[in-house]
């Protein structure tokens, strides 16, 4: 009854509070505003979160006893089957006889059971060889497995393969660089004598001597040469200021070629006999030594 006048009043409060916000906190400013709203924030959360639907009541069903006995329908069932003992002691009671088992006397050997032989040892049996017909398949019988590979021996192959692979991908990069390299040396030294050969090419010292005023100091090598012998003329340029004006003979001495002359034949009665100094001549050389002869000839 207290739960509901309290809701009752939240209600009329709740209700209230809004044309009063609106006739009397509305009017005073901004700080009163948000003081009344929260107040009717406070009485609505109050209004949502108080209160709940009373709990239905649980009719409990009553037992029913059956009697022992009773007959339901056509089929009459027996009567209950109560235990005396109770569970801790039916749990107990198991948990001696699995401990307190005594282990269960050998069965009595018959007449056949003796007359029989015993069973050949499992030494005997590895020892008797088992001859298996070939082309026949049978079941049971293990065979000899030889494996073809080494699982170790396979990744180091893979691993030899896969270095000798990489030395000969190295070997082919290194003579490719090796290559482009002489060949990009070999443009430059070809640039930089194409570059002095320019130079040279470029200027004509002889028509450069050969204009008054030049202003170069030339050097003559040699300074007296003889004038009845033609020269080859060369110059050379020691610096900006100096020509070196080289002056070679032309006159080369002819020499008699040896094949060019005849051949003349030899006479042996026109050369002198060696001088008779008195001596003996030498004796001739000796012969060579037989071979040596061996034990077994």
């Amino acid at each position: 009854m207290a739960s509901a006048a309290t809701r009752l009043f939240l209600w009329v409060a709740t209700i209230a509070s809004v044309p009063l916000y609106y006739v009397l906190i509305v009017p005073e400013g901004l700080l009163m505003q948000a003081a009344g709203g929260v107040l009717i924030i406070l009485l609505v959360s109050l209004l949502l979160f108080t209160g709940r639907r009373p709990i239905p009541a649980v009719h409990k069903k009553s037992p029913v006893n059956v009697e022992n006995g009773s007959v339901f329908g056509d089929i009459e069932l027996p009567p209950a089957v109560l235990s005396e003992e109770s569970i801790s002691e039916i749990r107990d009671a198991k948990i001696r006889r699995s401990r307190g088992r005594k282990p269960s006397p050998d069965p009595p050997l018959s007449a056949e059971s003796e007359q029989l032989p015993p069973p050949p040892s499992p030494a005997h049996i590895d020892d008797e060889p088992v001859l298996v017909a070939h082309g026949d398949d049978v079941e049971g019988v293990a065979r000899v497995h030889v494996a073809s590979s080494d699982p170790e021996m396979q990744a180091e192959a893979e691993v030899d393969h896969y270095l000798a692979q990489q030395r000969a991908r190295r070997s082919v990069f290194r003579e490719r660089l090796y290559h482009e390299r002489r060949i990009e040396k070999s443009k430059r030294l070809a640039e930089e004598a194409r570059k002095w050969s320019d130079l040279e090419d470029g200027e004509d010292l002889s028509t450069l001597t050969n204009i008054p005023g030049h202003g170069l100091a030339v050097i003559y090598e040699p300074e007296h040469p003889d004038p009845t012998i033609p020269q080859g003329i060369s110059y050379v340029r020691i610096d900006d200021g100096r020509v070196l004006k080289v002056r070679v003979s032309l006159d080369v001495p002819r020499t008699s070629d040896p094949a060019e002359e005849p051949e003349t034949p030899m006479d042996d009665s026109s050369m002198p006999m060696p001088p008779d100094t008195g001596t003996a001549m030498p004796p001739p050389p000796l012969p060579d030594l037989p071979p040596p002869v061996r034990p077994d000839e």
